[in-house]
């Protein structure tokens, strides 16, 4: 890790001084003569991070190193901050006659910032002299990020990288044992748990079970909740309300918690359920579950996942709790080798010389999943050569032998394996509670904000930033807990193991601290990274050396607390409640992430125009109105999320350029937006949100629309009738790959026009897009789409799908589209398709899609059960 926290301070003094940030001579030339320094000791920070654990003498000096880059990002920092402040009350210079007392002060700030340099070179120089005496090397980066882990990384790219079955082994037995207890186990409501240590395939024999097509078909009602040793009694019900009952967030911010317990247990009285609580710790957690869940005497069960029988047995005393057993020796290598040849080589078609190293790795992996699976994603990153393999086993028994807790041994090396551009990204994770569903887009830009994503080309920093998370994947560090309909990763989970790893190295590196409301702990003294979970602590510390600040589940106003970090680079503010912001919010300068979504603020002050470095701005689901005109002259903005469900006034200046922009969700179009001159000027868009009165300017939309050349993905939701001219999809940017339309009320077959768009992989027709009775898709059409969409067409009775049409089609969704009663014919031949997901559909379409034994199955065998 110190390598890249020395090769983040460099890019960072780079960049202060190209931009002169840095003016005053004297201590310009102290930082050059540091950044020259630093990018020598960076050639021996690889060799010196390999060696750390074996060797404290080798720990203590990268400590040395990685406290006197943070010490010296610190004075930096605070330097331009402090030159900032002075700026703003005017010209220094030019008021020196009359305040001579102005310029003292400035003077004063930079012989204390020279003297405080000069200290930070004197130990610089007392590390270099001690690096020979401890035997760290310069062995560069060679093997680090492969070429072939890259090639690989972009192969998959290359591909529609869609959810796969998870590689699961050894599990048949168990299955079929507990297949028969869920279906054919009584009519009372028992609870079924399933016990065992942490990283034996728990939640993936669950998982496993539950998506089963037999449980699918006997069940009327399935859900699953995630609980957690840190579980929020609320979130489970707000979550089982979503699954179970279907509502939105606004009808469950006004029901109290015996509300939501009431509705669920009316609604599940009438059914037969399963529903799967994954990863119980604790009795009483059930205590506050369990009325939510009646007996109706009709074969409901709850899955239980937990380590502790006690909580098992205490559940349900009359159903036994099922424990799961460690892997044998067979099952143990077909599960290393299908993750380390993914998707890839046959059993039979394996290198001779991996059979014999593959056993004696997973013999000390000792038949644990996890460890095996990690160990996997490892040597998925490596050439498939002897030498590659045996290194591996090599550094296993290494590390076995210094340690015997076998699996947290084995996460270690995976993490060491990781290239030093990704070990900050998983040390990062850390940061979110246990059993988080964290966002890949937040999570992308996150990343992005604390500098972590290396340039490559021209191609921008979120994308490889995906590829980063993907390579993460890969080494099954995290895992994919959802993917969107372009097959882009939505949501990610970490295994509570893989996330005590991440907070220990963090916590090692002073990488960053968790602290939580509930609790009396201090923070650590020298942390970059702060995490606030369950309430704000009573007692906080001033920190100039915390440069990430996140809240998770704050209820209760956060006060006057951000006055106490003056330098962060990311404050995340989500779901905290904070009807006004104070204007010392500008003083952030160096801010470039700000997340104030759900937090129910109502205005932003004139300061926010300070924050030139800004990046990121998340104002959804706030009621900010109108949008203060300073924040279109940010020219650092990439991103901004406004409120897609409100009417936010949002009239950009005609000078408003914003360069950097991509991303621009939830525009709301009234009677006084200023397209012309105004929004038009925002010509580098990848991404743009429209909703509100489309047709009030219609032309200037469609003009603007067409001139956005990287254009990737638009959504459009009219709230009154607006007719998009699909006559020439030459109308629509050649690099669109994404669209979803609602509420435009198209009298003619969308599919005519769109399905000649070059490069479109995703379609969603939703609520009243289509107001016609048929629609057909042509021959030829649609050749790159990949997921289609329909949801509520009310009035289509017909589809028609011609042959060759829609050839690399792999998701469909149809959903409420209640006129449409026949599953079209040519559904049949289209072998590319995966999944296919009905909702709310005619009783007679249901059936022809689902039924095994319908004449029409046999058609359908390639696609997932639903």
């Amino acid at each position: 890790m110190a390598e890249f926290i020395v090769s983040l301070l460099i890019e960072k003094i780079a960049t202060q001084l190209m931009e002169e940030a840095i003016s005053f001579s004297r201590v310009r030339n102290q930082i050059e003569w540091i950044e020259g320094e630093l990018k020598r000791m960076q050639c021996f920070l690889k060799d010196a991070d390999a060696q750390q654990d074996s060797d404290e003498r080798v720990r203590n000096w990268v400590a040395d190193v990685r406290d006197v880059a943070y010490d010296t990002e610190d004075v930096i920092d605070s330097y331009i901050f402090k030159m900032a402040q002075k700026r703003e009350k005017g010209l220094i210079r030019a008021l020196f006659k009359r305040y001579p007392f102005v310029f003292f002060d400035e003077f004063s700030a930079r012989r204390k910032v020279n003297k405080q340099i000069s200290r930070i070179k004197m130990r610089i120089h007392d590390i270099s002299s001690s690096r020979s005496t401890y035997g760290v090397k310069n062995i560069g980066r060679d093997g680090e990020g492969t070429s072939f882990a890259v090639d690989c990384l972009r192969e998959k790219r290359r591909s529609y990288p869609h959810t796969s079955e998870e590689d699961i082994v050894g599990l048949g037995e168990d299955m079929m044992i507990l297949g028969n207890r869920v279906i054919h186990g009584g009519l009372r409501r028992s609870v079924i748990s399933i016990i065992g240590m942490a990283g034996l395939g728990k939640t993936t024999l669950a998982k496993k079970m539950y998506q089963s097509s037999d449980v699918k078909k006997h069940f009327d009602c399935c859900a699953w909740a995630y609980v957690s040793q840190e579980y929020r009694k609320w979130e489970i019900l707000q979550d089982l309300c979503k699954k179970v009952l279907g509502l939105g967030k606004a009808d469950l911010d006004k029901m109290h918690m015996e509300d939501m317990k009431e509705e669920l247990s009316n609604f599940l009285q009438e059914r037969r359920f399963i529903i799967v609580l994954d990863d119980i710790w604790e009795k009483e957690a059930w205590d506050d579950l369990k009325a939510v869940f009646p007996d109706a005497k009709n074969g409901s069960r709850i899955i239980f996942t937990t380590r502790f029988k006690d909580v098992a047995v205490y559940a349900d005393p009359g159903s036994p709790p099922y424990e799961l057993c460690l892997l044998n020796e067979e099952d143990s290598c077909e599960l290393l080798f299908k993750k380390a040849f993914a998707g890839g080589n046959a059993m039979s078609s394996l290198p001779p010389w991996s059979r014999e190293l593959g056993k004696q790795i997973v013999k000390k992996c000792g038949g644990l999943p996890l460890a095996i699976v990690v160990l996997g994603g490892l040597l998925s990153s490596k050439e498939a050569t002897y030498s590659e393999w045996l290194k591996v086993l090599q550094s296993v028994q290494w590390q076995l032998n210094l340690n015997p807790a076998k699996c947290m041994d084995i996460l270690k090396l995976s993490y060491q394996d990781l290239p030093y551009y990704l070990k900050p990204c998983f040390l990062y994770i850390g940061l979110f509670p246990e059993d988080f569903e964290i966002a890949a887009r937040k999570l992308i830009l996150l990343w992005v904000a604390e500098g972590f994503v290396q340039p490559r080309g021209i191609e921008p920093l979120e994308d490889v930033a995906e590829d980063y998370l993907e390579e993460l994947v890969g080494r099954s560090m995290v895992e994919p807990a959802s993917r969107k309909s372009n097959g882009k990763i939505k949501t990610i989970r970490v295994h509570d193991l893989l996330r005590e790893l991440a907070i220990s190295k963090a916590k090692e590196d002073q990488f960053l601290d968790i602290v939580r409301g509930d609790s009396n702990a201090r923070f650590l003294a020298k942390a970059r990274r702060l995490a606030i979970h369950f309430g704000i602590p009573s007692q906080t510390r001033k920190s100039s050396r915390v440069r990430s600040l996140l809240f998770f589940d704050i209820s209760e106003p956060v006060g006057s607390i951000l006055e106490e970090y003056k330098l962060l680079q990311v404050l995340d503010l989500e779901g905290v409640y904070m009807a006004l912001i104070d204007s010392s919010i500008g003083n952030l300068i160096h801010l470039r992430y700000l997340d104030l979504r759900k937090t129910w603020l109502k205005m932003l002050p004139s300061s926010m125009g300070n924050l030139f470095n800004l990046q990121s701005l998340d104002l959804s689901s706030t009621l900010v109105d109108p949008i203060p005109l300073v924040i279109w002259k940010m020219q650092q903005l990439k991103h901004v999320y406004f409120s897609e469900f409100r009417e936010m006034v949002v009239n950009p200046p005609a000078d408003a350029s914003l360069p950097n922009l991509q991303t621009l969700l939830g525009i709301c179009i009234c009677e006084t937006s200023c397209v012309e001159q105004g929004l038009d000027k925002l010509l580098n868009l990848r991404e743009l949100g429209l909703h509100g009165d489309l047709i009030l300017h219609e032309e200037a939309l469609c003009k603007w629309i067409y001139n956005l050349k990287g254009l990737q993905c638009l959504k459009m939701q009219s709230r009154i009738t607006y007719t998009v001219d699909l006559s020439d999809v030459q109308n629509f940017p050649p690099n669109l790959t994404e669209l979803s339309l609602q509420f435009c009320f198209l009298t003619e077959d969308p599919l005519k026009e769109l399905e000649k768009l070059p490069n479109l992989r995703v379609l969603k027709l939703k609520q009243s897009s289509y107001l016609g009775k048929e629609m057909v898709s042509s021959s030829g059409g649609f050749s790159q789409l990949q997921f289609l969409k329909l949801s509520n067409l009310c009035y289509l009775e017909r589809w028609r799908i011609e042959e060759g049409a829609m050839c690399n089609l792999r998701r469909l969704e149809i959903i409420e589209c209640m006129r449409l009663k026949i599953v079209p014919s040519g559904l049949w031949p289209l072998t590319t398709l995966s999944n296919l997901k009905l909702g709310y559909m005619p009783f007679d379409f249901d059936l022809m899609a689902q039924d095994r034994r319908g004449e029409n199955w046999y058609k359908l065998e390639h696609v997932l059960p639903m």
